[in-house]
């Protein structure tokens, strides 16, 4: 059961950021506070629901207030109970709740990912999201178009992360450094065994029944008999290990290689 506070509020003093009138659905508030953050920040969850009721006084709409003590933020969402029951209500088109609401981006996430899948999640399943301290508001047009200035930051970050990672590697085969996981020398001689069945013209079905009529050991006792999917990746270490030998070769000549795909 999730503890709930519904409270319906009105305009207050001041002019806090204008919540969309056209939005009518109930707000939930999330509030979420590790046992260290809560003494040391004096952010604790009374204040993070009193910045959200602030924010949707403009409106007069309804908050219900949904509080995860003690959770850490490294967690993701699906992982925290509250935030996941939180969730799942906003993705019951039937529910009348329609926006999730944050006084401060951490709360929701501290991974970039983890708060770039949330708004998406909630683009697919039409929600809306509120951080207030980041100023993204969906329920608005300039709020929305923050939050898709943020995704597209996000992904290409990602994308900037996994071409440094591709290059690192590429550098890293070229001097003859072997790529993949590193196999033992049971699974090396069962993978020679399987590249010479393939040779034979069988396929990697008729291989991994092969292999496992013959008790060739797999990389450990649990793995249960040889598969088509196993037998392939030990062909591929085969190919790894080969295409490491030649850019060695090549890298102590002199020379050049192409890096082999992880």
């Amino acid at each position: 059961m999730l503890p709930l506070v519904t409270r319906a509020v009105g305009s207050p003093q001041g002019t806090p950021r204008q919540a969309s009138e056209s939005i009518a659905g109930v707000v939930l508030s999330y509030a979420r506070c590790s046992t260290s953050e809560q003494g040391r920040s004096g952010f604790g969850l009374d204040a993070q629901h009193d910045a959200v009721d602030a924010w949707a006084a403009v409106s007069g709409r309804t908050v219900e207030h949904h509080s995860e003590d003690g959770a850490s933020g490294l967690l993701a969402p699906d992982a925290r109970p509250v935030l996941a029951a939180l969730l799942n209500r906003l993705a019951d088109g039937d529910n009348p709740a329609d926006t999730l609401a944050v006084s401060r981006l951490d709360r929701l996430g501290r991974s970039a990912l983890d708060v770039l899948s949330l708004l998406d999640r909630a683009e697919r399943e039409r929600w809306h999201v509120v951080m207030l301290d980041v100023a993204v508001d969906t329920t608005t047009p300039v709020g929305l178009m923050v939050a898709t200035v943020m995704a597209a930051m996000a992904r290409m970050e990602r994308d900037m992360t996994a071409q440094r990672t591709r290059d690192a590697l590429a550098r890293k085969a070229a001097t003859g450094a072997r790529l993949g996981r590193p196999v033992s020398d049971a699974t090396r001689a069962a993978a020679a065994r399987a590249e010479a069945l393939a040779a034979e013209g069988l396929s990697q079905h008729a291989i991994a029944d092969k292999l496992t009529a013959e008790q060739w050991p797999r990389a450990t006792p649990a793995a249960g008999p040889w598969t088509a999917r196993a037998v392939g990746l030990a062909l591929h270490s085969l190919h790894l290990d080969r295409a490491a030998e030649q850019a060695a070769v090549a890298h102590r000549s002199g020379g050049t290689t192409s890096a082999p795909d992880a």
